[in-house]
């Protein structure tokens, strides 16, 4: 099977032996031999919302060995072989469920009580779990399959029974999958299964769901417990976008942009990996975007040969065959497409989507304006393009490698060797991947890539401000930010990787401020924005990421736009971005008083 990098469950498959994995609100760990679980309780302090792993419910598989086998994984879904047993955990689905096509002896670390022949209880630490068999029995803290049978672990929800919850179950949810319409609006379907099961779903998604079997807590407040086969729900669209709509904007804005374009279009060092050097060329092609749009058509010109240049280069088939960097080559045993000049560990598949989106939107701008260009480098932009988000499996790649179709957004680790699981740091870098994926694809003609990224572009863009810009933080009281800067499996934390700087903990949330981001930045609350700002700004102008702050102030509304202009004329050369320029600065908020994108 294709290797499963980057998803909420990676660690099975890469992780040290016995890392947790969080289908929420459960937290699953494998054992040797056997399986433990239990519920997650959150708890909020001042910089983060802690739910860790819980080992409440341990259960050991007579004849199994080790920590079992990943062989089967899609988006939702992965299943686990261990012995005669085969373990199956699903986002939305809070059981574990086990089958065993040729019968099985699993024996529990608790002793349970029969609550009726294929039903049993016991109270851990203050929760209730319960373990329900179909094809078997339960004898105390034996748990026997008959071939064919199979068995469902979970915690009783708050409100809710045992047997209610076990009369709701379905099959156990192997193989489950999703999938999306565009219309209106961006609509996400995850199936588990052709009949009814349980599932556990934010409260804002219970509508139209029959939801009477209780609730649970959750690091993002409460999970209503429903029973459905599907769970379908909407988000506004995000159109992709190119460039800034700077037909508004005023002739003395336009002169300061022009000045700065003039200053920035020189030549600028260039680095060799696919981090900082695929920002460098998106940042060339930033500003081939605004000499278009202003008609500066000799620095346009001059822009786009230096971007095609160096677009053939990354773009050679061959090229790591004669040096060691802007390059790409292709992992077949990981299935995917890594640059030799690697950064922030690319190699184990982190970032890729990050890396590769600021590559991706100078190939589409560079290519639409040219049509040779896009057909010299595409064969080796559409490998690019299907690493991360391949709207299809195949023997090369998985299926939109890093995103998560029920958190709505992706997970950056590929290997995710981390005790709190999986985790994504900069939402807008994953925001700017799907935008220009969708914008390569339609100079590609490739309609299937093309209205994948786009939802994938809508379900990020609505992620990044329920979770990360303007958080619901209901019944979290003692978290003391506005914002969250890291989303975890089992944790939500006002840190960064690389910065204890307030600014970094937002600005790492607008980089690089991309075309498409007005569109979804612009719908938090100009108040929430000002607060935001406030607190990561501090009594002095930061010296990283002032960039970042002033252009998303200038989202806020027309005195917050003139103020951020101002002082965006004044910040010192130095405290610009690499992926940025002050053209792009200006540029960005003097859109901002005209809808932003064009």
């Amino acid at each position: 099977m294709v290797p499963p990098t980057n998803r909420w469950y990676s660690a099975l498959a890469f992780g040290e032996p016995g890392l947790p994995v969080f289908p929420a609100p459960l937290s699953v760990r494998m054992l040797d031999g056997g399986v433990s679980l239990g519920l997650t309780r959150p708890v909020a302090s001042a910089d983060v919302i802690l739910a860790p792993a819980v080992d409440a419910v341990s259960l050991t598989i007579a004849g199994a060995s080790g920590y079992g086998e990943v062989v089967e994984a899609t988006p939702v879904a992965v299943t686990v072989a261990l012995g005669p047993v085969n373990v199956t955990l699903a986002q939305g689905v809070p059981a574990v469920g086990l089958e065993s096509t040729g019968g099985a002896v699993l024996t529990l670390g608790t002793t349970f009580a029969a609550v009726d022949e294929t039903l049993a209880t016991a109270t851990v630490d203050g929760t209730e779990y319960a373990v329900a068999v179909a094809r078997g029995s339960i004898d105390g803290d034996e748990v026997s399959l008959d071939p064919g049978g199979s068995a469902h672990v979970f915690a009783v929800p708050a409100g809710g029974s045992a047997r209610a919850f076990a009369a709701a179950l379905g099959d156990v949810p192997r193989g489950a999958e999703a999938g999306f319409a565009l219309g209106d609006a961006a609509t996400t379907s995850v199936s588990y299964g052709t009949r009814p099961t349980v599932v556990a779903v934010p409260e804002s998604r219970a509508a139209g769901l029959d939801c009477g079997l209780g609730t649970y807590a959750t690091i993002h407040g409460s999970y209503a417990v429903c029973t459905a086969s599907s769970v379908t729900w909407d988000v506004p669209l995000v159109e992709p976008s190119a460039a800034l709509d700077l037909s508004q904007i005023t002739e003395a804005q336009r002169e300061q942009i022009v000045a700065a374009l003039r200053a920035d279009a020189g030549e600028a060092e260039l680095p060799a990996d696919t981090y900082f050097g695929s920002k460098a060329l998106y940042r060339l092609a930033t500003l081939l975007a605004v000499a278009d749009a202003l008609g500066e058509d000799a620095i346009a010109a001059d822009l786009h040969a230096r971007l095609a240049e160096q677009l053939d280069l990354w773009a050679d088939p061959d090229g790591c065959r004669t040096r060691a960097e802007r390059c790409f080559t292709y992992d077949g045993e990981l299935r995917g497409v890594v640059g030799l000049a690697t950064a922030f560990g690319s190699e184990a598949f982190n970032d890729h989507h990050f890396h590769y989106g600021y590559l991706l939107y100078a190939a589409a701008v560079a290519g639409a304006r040219d049509g040779d260009l896009a057909a010299r480098i595409g064969p080796v932009m559409d490998l690019v393009a299907e690493d991360i988000a391949a709207p299809g499996t195949s023997d090369a790649f998985p299926v939109r490698r890093a995103f998560d179709p029920v958190a709505g957004h992706s997970w950056a680790s590929g290997f995710s060797p981390f005790a709190d699981g999986n985790n994504q740091e900069s939402s807008s870098e994953a925001v700017l991947a799907h935008n220009a994926v969708a914008l390569w694809a339609a100079v590609r003609g490739d309609l299937a890539l093309e209205e994948s990224a786009r939802w994938m572009l809508a379900a990020e863009s609505e992620a990044a401000r329920r979770l990360w810009l303007a958080p619901d933080l209901t019944g979290l009281d003692g978290y003391a930010h506005g914002i969250v800067a890291i989303e975890w499996g089992a944790k939500r934390d006002y840190a960064t990787w690389f910065s204890a700087d307030p600014a970094a903990m937002l600005a790492i949330q607008i980089i690089p401020a991309h075309p498409a981001a007005p569109a979804y930045l612009s719908a938090v609350d100009p108040a929430r924005i000002v607060a935001s700002v406030e607190e990561a700004w501090g009594d002095a102008t930061p010296t990283q990421f002032a960039d970042y702050l002033l252009m998303y102030r200038a989202l806020a509304g027309p005195e917050q736009r003139e103020a951020a202009w101002r002082e965006a004329v004044e910040l010192p050369t130095e405290a610009i971005d690499g992926a940025v320029s002050r053209t792009w600065l200006l540029a960005w908020i003097a859109a901002a008083g005209s809808g932003g994108t064009g």
